[in-house]
């Protein structure tokens, strides 16, 4: 339960809560079955096998969750199940006559940010562009859920559209 809440929030502390409580089920579970398998074998070199696989299960749950914790703070972009996600929304407008580009995804921690500059007809009313804006960022948020959408609304005609492209501008 607290490893669904933890993946469901993308919270790695209540995952890395989550995996300690099982690594201390594993490691019950390791020095129970190897005290009664001494006990019924008499192989006393069971004890320090069934220590060490306990222990690198301990280390790799242990190397895991730094890791993550480690990836979390630094941003990246969404996975790629998440931007293709993303791209099957906005192409699902190209029979009006929209584009899109400049597309960029971010992950910072447990929050996902999508900025995206949507081209469109020049003879659009500044309404109908917004309004297509509006259903367009709900339906990223719906295909990616919590993520902060950005969008920047631009005549597809207008060759200066096509200029800010570059991260710089």
């Amino acid at each position: 339960m607290l490893a669904r809440a933890g993946r469901r929030y993308r919270s790695i502390a209540l995952e890395a809560d989550a995996r300690h409580l099982l690594t201390d089920v594993w490691t019950t579970a390791g020095v129970a079955a190897a005290v009664l398998l001494v006990a019924v074998t008499g192989w006393q070199r069971l004890d320090p096998m069934v220590a060490l696989a306990v222990a690198a299960h301990v280390l790799w749950t242990g190397f895991d969750l730094v890791r993550r914790s480690y990836l979390g703070l630094m941003d990246r972009a969404l996975p790629p199940a998440d931007r293709r996600a993303i791209e099957a929304v906005l192409e699902r407008h190209s029979a009006d006559g929209v584009r899109y580009h400049a597309l960029r995804t971010r992950q910072a921690a447990g929050r996902s940010f999508v900025s995206v500059h949507v081209l469109v007809p020049g003879a659009w009313t500044v309404q109908r562009g917004h309004d297509l804006l509006e259903r367009i960022e709900a339906q990223v948020r719906e295909a990616v859920p919590g993520a902060s959408v950005f969008t920047h609304l631009e005549p597809r005609e207008d060759p200066a559209s096509f200029a800010d492209v570059d991260l710089d501008r």
